[in-house]
């Protein structure tokens, strides 16, 4: 599902509405330079982990998640939290609309939600769930009203200065499929994965994946299997060499030295600080 429309001359993607409960935990991972992902918690408690800081979320508890922040979700075992989110993107040269230049100053926001975003959320839901003709200009509509609302708890006293860097403007799809690919099946994905998907050459694809990420497929892939590593030790009552085999390494030995290059501590010894 891919909505895109204009409001001022800006673009907005919606790339996806859905809901859910969330029993695992979502590994370390970011979105690209022009993706914003916002989580409304109905139900139950957890954590939000970011580089810097961890943050509690309970019921009512809305955050949004920005360009390049790395985060990662964490669910109370005996709450998990039952979450509505939409991801989608925002992309001009230059932002002509002052509320969406207001929302795209924020990488990273965490606060209480309201009835009326609330309402939103569900409302976007159940016409993303709807085949009527009218689905891409509701659901345009809905996100336009939600931005609005965030942009107002980002600011409720005054319009800030704003400060936004230019963005290339390439098909906005393909990051959003690369997201999916590492969080859905980092251990074995491949650069000719991803270029299959995008119907471009390998070489191509490595060219946009720096565009969007400033790093290459290589190095997202490890990172991804290393967030997903730390998750599998801290969490499941696996062995290291399961867990090897989790992420896609052969021998346990390839899979330290992998770790250790990243934790700066081996996997074992990092299950015994975390447990």
């Amino acid at each position: 599902m891919a909505v895109t429309f204009y409001y001022n001359g800006d673009k907005v993607q919606i790339f996806k509405v859905f809901s859910g409960t969330l029993n695992d935990i979502v590994p370390m991972h970011s979105h690209p330079k022009n993706g914003y992902e916002l989580h409304y918690i109905e139900s139950g408690k957890g954590l939000l982990i970011t580089e810097d800081c961890n943050f509690k979320l309970e019921k009512d508890s809305l955050f949004m998640t920005g360009p390049n922040v790395l985060h990662k979700q964490i669910p109370d075992k005996e709450h998990p939290m039952h979450e509505l989110c939409v991801y989608f993107k925002l992309t001009s040269h230059k932002f002509s609309n002052d509320m969406i230049k207001a929302f795209s100053t924020r990488s990273l926001w965490i606060g209480k939600g309201n009835a009326e975003i609330k309402r939103i959320f569900k409302q976007m839901e159940e016409e993303n769930k709807k085949s009527s003709c009218w689905k891409s200009d509701i659901l345009s509509s809905l996100a336009i009203r939600l931005i609005t609302e965030l942009s107002v708890l980002y600011f409720p006293e005054e319009a800030q200065a704003i400060r936004k860097e230019d963005y290339t403007d390439l098909n906005e799809s393909r990051s959003w499929i690369l997201d999916q690919l590492l969080l859905d099946d980092c251990s074995h994905v491949t650069l000719n994965d991803f270029a299959q998907q995008i119907g471009v050459s390998p070489r191509h694809a490595e060219r946009i994946i720096k565009d969007y990420y400033g790093a290459s497929f290589k190095k997202l892939r490890y990172e991804a299997k290393m967030a997903m590593a730390a998750s599998l030790l801290e969490q499941e009552k696996l062995s290291v060499e399961e867990c090897a085999v989790r992420c896609g390494y052969t021998t346990s030995s390839a899979f330290t030295t992998a770790f250790k290059r990243k934790y700066k501590i081996t996997p074992a010894a990092y299950r015994k600080a975390k447990l």
